[in-house]
């Protein structure tokens, strides 16, 4: 390691005020800085097409250009036609997309049924043996989020000997640093300084936490998180039972707690149910590809080195890494257990974390269509399609709520214009995919959960302004991670409903 590369090793560095016992309490390896080049290279270094890093190919280039010049050809020879054939594109490209969501949420509510009642949530059965299990927590700026976040890891009910619980910070962090050492941890945590690098994301921070990672399975959380205390061996048990060697990944449900704080918390809260509640399950129940959520996965650790680990500069690391899985002939499952986790309580806080995930979602869409051919092939043309169309949905309703809300105000208001049948019917359809959606989602049904689903379409055009945010982002800073700003909730977790 070159003199200085590295400033965490520096006495003079952020680090080096602290006493020595409190250094000690680090985990500092000799060879930071070169695990620090393979967090943020060995993706890119080893398999370039699934890196977004390689940008937009030449062969998606000439794609668009063809596109754009037949388009170009057509509205100048005729514009109405030109009109008509974009207005009969998109009612065909959202009937299939709401075919596609009834087909998952009828999946997921069959599978919610039919599922037996487990015990994934109570103690050890038998003489199960728990291996070694690495939980990975990316913690960046978050001092006010520690204190809950250990009690919640110190709860988990695993055998403590089997842990190997990682808090990855970034090197210059030191009020999230001060947090942590003033909780005097026990030796199954292990506090990881992630060396400065070229992008400051999660999943490079992940990258360089798997690469010091010692468990059979790897966890992964976030500082926000409080997860059940029988999470872990749920999964192991997942992982265990089923003999299939194709299962790579479990995912535990996310449910936000704060939903009444706020109208665009509560929105959250419903989205999370439907998505976490029905769509996931659905997906697996179907074996189809899942894009991941951001946290509560939980990896067979040599499966995750396999595939390359998490591309550093994709800002929805989490979605990229579940169609990659899906690709390399893996599938994903799902547990019972859930992690409670705070909704955004304020618009332009949803708004920033929204942006990330469209400009996520168009990186990964960018990724998974470099070479079509391969990927059919790989995933079967099934699955493709089902990718393509949790990719495409996400990205295209996102840029089209805002305009669609915009029409349909000129419409009601203006004099002799009226909203075509076609697409009063799809409108209409979509709506009620959504209560539907909801109501079988709930575990209870509120007046609260009722307001929100039928005031939802005034919370969907907001997501153009986050996708217009994100493409903007994507061309300035493609790889800034707009980080959401937690602790901001007034209304506490009952603790107990981590061991229910």
């Amino acid at each position: 390691m070159a003199d200085g590369a590295f400033s965490v090793f520096d006495r003079a560095s952020v680090f080096g005020g602290f006493a020595e016992d409190e250094r000690r309490r680090l985990f500092l390896p000799d060879d930071a800085w070169e695990r620090r080049i393979f967090a943020e290279t060995h993706l890119r270094d080893t398999r370039a097409s699934a890196s977004c890093t390689l940008g937009i190919t030449s062969a998606q280039k000439a794609v668009a250009r063809k596109t754009g010049a037949v388009l170009g050809v057509l509205g100048m020879w005729s514009p109405g036609l030109l009109l008509q054939l974009i207005s009969v594109t998109l009612l065909v490209l959202f009937s299939l997309l709401i075919i596609h969501r009834s087909i998952l949420i009828l999946a997921g509510a069959v599978s919610r049924m039919s599922r037996p009642m487990d015990d994934d949530r109570s103690g050890t059965r038998g003489k199960t043996i728990w291996p070694v299990y690495t939980v990975l927590v990316a913690v960046y700026r978050e001092p006010r989020a520690v204190p809950g976040l250990v009690a919640a890891l110190k709860g988990l009910d695993y055998p403590k000997r089997q842990l190997d619980i990682q808090i990855l910070i970034e090197e210059e962090d030191e009020e999230t640093l001060n947090a942590l050492l003033a909780l005097k941890l026990k030796p199954h945590f292990r506090i990881v300084p992630v060396p400065k690098g070229n992008v400051q994301t999660k999943p490079r921070a992940l990258n360089y936490g798997l690469s010091l990672a010692l468990g059979q399975y790897v966890a992964i959380y976030d500082a926000e998180d409080q997860m059940h205390a029988g999470q872990l061996k749920a999964a192991v048990r997942a992982f265990q039972s089923g003999g299939d060697a194709s299962l790579c990944c479990v995912q535990a449900p996310l449910i936000p707690h704060n939903g009444r704080e706020s109208w665009i918390a509560r929105q959250f809260q419903l989205e999370y149910l439907t998505h976490f509640g029905l769509i996931v399950p659905g997906l697996t129940a179907c074996r189809a590809p899942v894009m991941l959520g951001g946290t509560s996965n939980h990896f067979r650790r040599d499966i995750l080195e396999q595939v390359g680990g998490w591309d550093p500069c994709n800002v929805t690391e989490d979605a990229d890494l579940g169609l990659r899985l899906s690709a390399a002939g893996y599938r994903i499952g799902v547990i019972s257990p859930p992690t409670y986790e705070e909704a955004p309580v304020r618009c332009r806080q949803w708004i920033g974390q929204r942006s990330r995930w469209v400009k996520g979602f168009i990186q990964t869409l960018g990724v998974f269509t470099r070479n079509p051919k391969k990927m059919i092939r790989q995933m079967g043309m099934l699955r493709w399609m089902s990718a393509m169309a949790l990719l495409s949905g996400a990205v295209f309703s996102a840029l089209a709520h805002g305009p669609l809300a915009i029409w349909l105000l000129v419409c009601a208001l203006a004099p002799g214009l009226g909203v075509p049948d076609a697409a009063l019917c799809l409108l209409a359809t979509g709506f009620g995919l959504h209560i539907v959606g909801s109501v079988f989602s709930w575990e209870r049904i509120s007046f609260a959960y009722v307001f929100g689903a039928l005031t939802a379409p005034f919370y969907w055009p907001l997501q153009t302004i986050a996708a217009i945010k994100a493409i903007h982002e994507l061309i300035k800073r493609p790889y800034f991670w707009d980080k959401t700003e937690h602790g901001l909730t007034r209304r506490e977790l009952c603790r107990s409903r981590l061991r229910s």
